[in-house]
């Protein structure tokens, strides 16, 4: 019998793609052309090409408007891979921006999980801001998730995942179309851009004489995680992250505790904390702290954030910033600083009426292929390594991939033009050329293009009660498997322990303690953000964040895995596998409480005693479980002994 993946076309236009002689779907693919508003299917279009090389399959068909569409399709043991292109008979060149290179749909029986009510649909936002979040869901007319999707069965975990592989062009999907919910349609252009991906001016349109699709990976299993960690790994052979070889950054930003508070004062004394009474209890990696300005760093005069960042420098700590390069927060007949005579609105992204766009979460995008804006961030870039930082926060990221009318004209896309400004600022921030090690950390930013950054945000912002930790732990659930692949950290956000500018209270001590523990799971960032003016910040500090066999586990940096998915919420249970060693995160975010049972076979644990890290408490498992009661918001660490 034939191993892996293989391509086999049929009659009418359809394509099946068999896994070791099982079908997985069958699909279709279709095109229009722009100019015109024609349209190509290979289910009503003439086959008039196809060649078959190795595990490769092209296909070409024709239709009576002259217009010509090709499927490229390959197949390994680990997957296949479907794109499509749109040309023109008579060899001229095509506008479009409406490319779909797989229409798919269930092909008989097998699998069933085509044809199961109960199975669900993975929502992937296109990014993290405005408190996005991720769902599996029933599948319906109209369900979208961006640029990737798993089908899956969440009882048996059987999955079936479609996702791109290319973003420096067009704008990706997946889609149930309006007539039937149990097909899937792979999108690229104006079927994928709409309010979710803050899209107010139509998708971009490529001309050319054959203008090709992103190409999309298929895979099939038995467990949707892994076929998401497998998907990730192809995308890191694609692009590596950005690598950071000093390890976890631990530290303190700016922004949930001091947010408009911040001065010189309270910014000196949050570092000194960290430096005097965190350190000294495992708080650091490396020796190092990183202490970080957020927004509003402007109203410190020069002179004090120098001499600050002087002595954080001569404690053994190092100094970050903050910056949102691609969205414009200010009145647009503003001067631009640094660019003497020049204004804001110069720069701004404008739609095809010439009028700038209008402002999306408060701000209106750049229009990042503008020589000013270039010149502009330049500038900055310079002035940041040359006041002495070592750490940038990057936010607003996505307003650099709207859709609009770009300054250079060869910049037809929202993703062309984001793909080009993260190379500007991969390119200002080169450790190769700044001659020193410096963290780049991406904020509100989409999840592809990815690997422009050592870390990004997974969620939105995050802050210290119950409802903070559920989220975080969604972002957690359904997106661990892009760190350590897309990018080298997935960023928990700052973590607040006591009280951000923005709670109504306190948080509890087991609200805090999950917030932390849900930062450590991520294998990432560990920044804290408070008002350590308050004592009771301090001491509660000083109670989570000094645990020495907590802060251990999170300098391991390990991602840690969760059970099971969760509907439009968040996991409970979370393990991981270190050095041999077993650990399990369990979470509570109900205030009144509850027990969270482990199946252990379904979790894949051992049964044996468990030791909470927190407490010391330990546990027995019975054969089958592992159970722990807690009385509120809460959160447990446990190693196997």
């Amino acid at each position: 019998m034939a191993m892996g993946y293989r391509w086999q076309e049929e009659e009418n236009g359809v394509i099946t793609l068999y896994l070791n002689e099982r079908p997985v779907l069958s699909a279709s693919a279709q095109a229009e052309e722009n100019e015109t508003g024609k349209r190509i299917d290979t289910r009503q279009a003439a086959l008039i090409e196809a060649n078959r090389e190795n595990h490769s399959l092209t296909l070409t068909y024709e239709n009576d408007a002259g217009l010509r569409l090709t499927e490229y399709l390959a197949a390994a043991e680990t997957g296949a891979i479907a794109q499509c292109s749109l040309s023109k008979k008579d060899g001229t060149k095509v506008t479009t921006n409406r490319l779909t290179p797989l229409i798919a749909h269930g092909k008989g029986d097998e699998p069933y999980l085509w044809r199961d009510l109960g199975a669900k649909m993975l929502l992937v936002p296109y990014d993290n801001d405005m408190w996005m979040r991720y769902e599996t869901a029933a599948l319906r007319a109209g369900r979208k998730s961006y640029d990737v999707t798993v089908l899956m069965k969440e009882d048996t975990r059987e999955g079936l995942l479609i996702g791109a592989i290319d973003f420096n062009i067009w704008k990706n999907a997946i889609a149930c179309p309006g007539m039937d919910a149990r097909i899937l349609e792979a999108r690229c252009g104006q079927g994928a851009s709409d309010e979710g991906s803050h899209d107010y001016a139509p998708h971009g349109v490529i001309e050319g004489v054959e203008v090709f699709s992103s190409r999309f990976m298929i895979a099939y299993g038995p467990d949707w995680r892994d076929l998401l960690e497998q998907y990730a790994d192809a995308l890191a052979e694609e692009r590596m992250p950005r690598m950071w070889d000093r390890g976890v950054p631990f530290g303190f930003n700016s922004y949930a505790g001091l947010a408009f508070t911040l001065n010189a004062e309270n910014f000196r004394t949050s570092g000194d904390f960290v430096c005097n009474e965190l350190a000294p209890r495992g708080f650091h990696n490396h020796g190092e702290t990183y202490i970080n300005l957020d927004g509003g760093w402007q109203r410190i005069p020069e002179e004090d954030r120098l001499r600050i960042k002087d002595d954080l420098h001569a404690n053994g700590q190092k100094a970050g910033i903050y910056d949102a390069p691609f969205a414009c927060f200010y009145p647009l007949d503003r001067e631009i600083p640094l660019l003497p005579g020049h204004t804001f609105g110069e720069i701004v992204l404008r739609n095809e009426k010439g009028e700038s766009l209008p402002r999306i979460d408060r701000a209106v995008p750049y229009d990042v292929t503008h020589p000013l804006w270039l010149e502009w961030t330049e500038k900055k870039a310079r002035q940041f390594i040359d006041w002495g930082y070592d750490y940038l926060k990057i936010d607003f990221l996505s307003h650099g991939g709207m859709e609009g009318v770009h300054y250079d004209p060869a910049t037809r896309t929202g993703r062309q033009a984001l793909d080009y400004g993260y190379r500007v600022l991969e390119r200002l921030y080169d450790e190769r050329i700044i001659g020193k090690p410096f963290f780049i950390s991406l904020s509100i930013a989409p999840l592809f293009p990815y690997g422009f950054g050592n870390a990004r945000r997974f969620s939105c912002d995050a802050f210290g009660l119950s409802e903070d930790i559920e989220y975080v732990l969604n972002a957690q659930t359904y997106s661990w498997w892009t760190g350590g692949r897309l990018y080298q950290f997935n960023d928990p956000d700052h973590i607040v322990l006591q009280r951000s500018f923005c709670m109504l209270r306190d948080s509890t001590e087991g609200e805090a303690r999950a917030r932390y523990t849900s930062a450590v799971i991520a294998g990432s960032v560990m920044l804290l953000s408070e008002d350590y003016g308050r004592p009771e910040a301090k001491e509660r500090t000083i109670k989570i964040a000094g645990n020495t066999a907590v802060n251990a586990l999170a300098r391991r940096g390990v991602v840690f895995r969760p059970v099971d998915a969760a509907g439009g919420s968040a996991c409970a249970v979370y393990t991981a596998e270190i050095d041999g060693e077993t650990y399990v995160a369990l979470f509570c975010w109900k205030p009144g409480g509850e027990t969270v049972n482990v199946d252990l076979r379904r979790a894949k644990l051992p049964c044996g005693t468990y030791e909470d890290l927190w407490s010391g408490k330990r546990i027995t498992s019975t054969e089958r479980f592992l159970s722990w009661t807690f009385e509120e918001t809460d959160a447990i660490l446990l190693k196997e002994q």
